[in-house]
């Protein structure tokens, strides 16, 4: 009985070391743009359903830029090549809610997201009494669409593909509207917050390409990034120690790198 016991716990032992082995397989990277230079969003006029549109400010989104100069919608995401299949970690599982596109207030939120394909999309419409469509004629990898949304009646979508860039989608009733979205069959993508910061965890460890994204200037050719700079595609390799995070620091990004 004895043995049977210490082989028993040998045997959790030897469980307990594999799980932590596995566990130390993925890492993290993080970091915060910052924008060097001056801008001031541009209020939009609208010129559609002008008695509602009005009641909501209104700005240019394309560089959104906080009091510090934290900038927002700028997207990370790895790029393994084409054809090359990711282990994904197990603890990341398609969200049990599709992730939501809302025409709310004569604009789209939130303006920049990601989407994994094993998660559903839902398009909403939350201005009751505006007839919105959403415009998603940039796909390329996907079937392209072009709906109506109505208040009450969202429309769901399934992707099946990688977009190799985020995609832009537009209202064409109100042509101020658009948003950006980035499809792809990994989960391994972020939109920099309000704050500028922005987390990809649970990366397989090893050396990875991940690109570098603005929909002001498309990929961010030249970007430094501590010692390095992204190439002309606005991608860097970065080496993802096994249970470690790589902190990027503050990567600040100047109006030339935007083209503005």
């Amino acid at each position: 009985m004895m043995k049977r016991l210490t082989s028993i716990a040998a045997l959790a032992v030897v469980m307990t070391v594999g799980t932590t082995a596995v566990a130390a397989d993925w890492g993290t990277i993080k970091g915060k743009f910052v924008f060097k230079g001056d801008v001031k969003p541009e209020k939009i006029v609208p010129n559609k359903d002008t008695e509602y549109c009005s009641k909501h400010e209104l700005v240019d989104e394309s560089v959104v830029v906080g009091d510090g100069g934290e900038l927002s919608n700028v997207f990370v995401y790895l790029n393994p090549g084409r054809g090359k299949k990711l282990d994904v970690h197990p603890d990341i599982k398609p969200a049990a809610e599709p992730r939501i596109l809302d025409n709310k207030g004569c604009r789209f939120e939130p303006h920049a997201m990601t989407v994994w394909t094993a998660d559903k999309f839902e398009i909403r419409n939350s201005d009751d009494g505006i007839g919105h469509n959403t415009n998603a004629s940039m796909l390329f990898a996907n079937p392209k669409f072009n709906e109506q949304v109505t208040n009450g009646a969202p429309i769901m979508k399934q992707f099946t593909k990688s977009e190799s860039y985020p995609s832009k989608v537009a209202c064409n009733v109100h042509p101020w509207m658009n948003a950006y979205v980035l499809i792809r069959d990994n989960p391994y993508m972020a939109v920099s917050a309000a704050d500028g910061s922005f987390e990809i965890a649970n990366i397989p460890a090893g050396k990875h390409d991940f690109a570098f994204w603005h929909e002001a200037k498309g990929n961010l050719k030249d970007l430094k990034v501590g010692k390095d700079k992204a190439d002309r595609k606005g991608q860097l390799e970065i080496d993802v120690p096994a249970g470690k995070t790589v902190d990027l620091g503050v990567i600040e990004i100047t109006p030339a790198l935007l083209g503005k």
